[in-house]
């Protein structure tokens, strides 16, 4: 039984209650008598490789975190978008958050499952095509601009490239133009990288991605800038 997933994942749980729980008793006391005051909200991605609260090292009551297939953000007004529109109306109005965070990962299974195409897809896994539908117009795009790359050099762009795009679909949810009229949130556009660790960050100004250090300050330029 001990190399048993559920068995182990049980004996993670009481090591927490032994361990972190009863050391940190105040922090959940506190959290389990209603106080609910996250500082962010995070759109992530559902890859177990990449979990906000490990990647941030953020204490539990920290983030407001939505996770999903590829970090998208459906455009407001489509039908699949609900799930993502009640978290972000949640963490605005609700948890009056003042950031928001749309954070994309490198080698991202989501994003390779475009190059599949949503037909294939849609035979047998038809909900994911239909999930993918509104980034498909993204993937066009880059193969387009970068006819002679791999399908892994694909894939690692369209990370960098979907960030922007989700924090444009952002804007079309009215509790985020609400929320930015009154200078309530700021909204950030990051990427993972899972080789190295790093976590990149999107400037608008100069359409390209820097990395960051712990200040918010950039240490190091990156190269690969969006298609516009």
């Amino acid at each position: 039984m001990r190399n048993d997933p559920v068995q182990r994942l049980l004996l993670g749980h009481e090591s927490f209650k032994r361990d972190y729980f009863s050391s940190e008793a105040e922090l959940f006391a506190t959290l389990a008598g209603g106080v609910h005051e996250p500082k962010a909200l995070v759109i992530s991605c559902c890859d177990a490789r990449v979990v906000p609260d490990v990647i941030l090292q953020a204490e539990p009551g920290d983030l407001f975190v939505m996770r999903n297939i590829a970090a998208l953000v459906p455009p407001y007004g489509k039908g699949h978008h609900r799930a993502v529109g009640a978290a972000v109306e949640y963490a605005i109005m609700g948890l009056k958050v003042r950031h928001v965070i749309v954070c994309g990962h490198t080698m991202c299974g989501g994003l390779r499952a475009l190059a599949d195409g949503p037909v294939k897809l849609a035979a047998h896994m038809p909900s994911l095509a239909e999930w993918l539908a509104d980034a498909d117009h993204l993937y066009n795009r880059v193969r387009t601009s970068m006819k002679d790359a791999s399908d892994d050099e694909l894939v690692s762009h369209l990370a960098y490239e979907s960030v922007p795009v989700q924090l444009e679909n952002l804007l079309t949810y009215p509790a985020v133009t609400w929320a930015l009229e009154r200078d309530r949130i700021e909204l950030h556009g990051w990427v993972y990288d899972l080789k190295n660790g790093a976590l990149k960050a999107y400037e608008p100004e100069s359409n390209a991605f820097i990395e960051l250090d712990a200040t918010g300050r950039p240490t190091v330029e990156f190269s690969v800038s969006p298609v516009r």
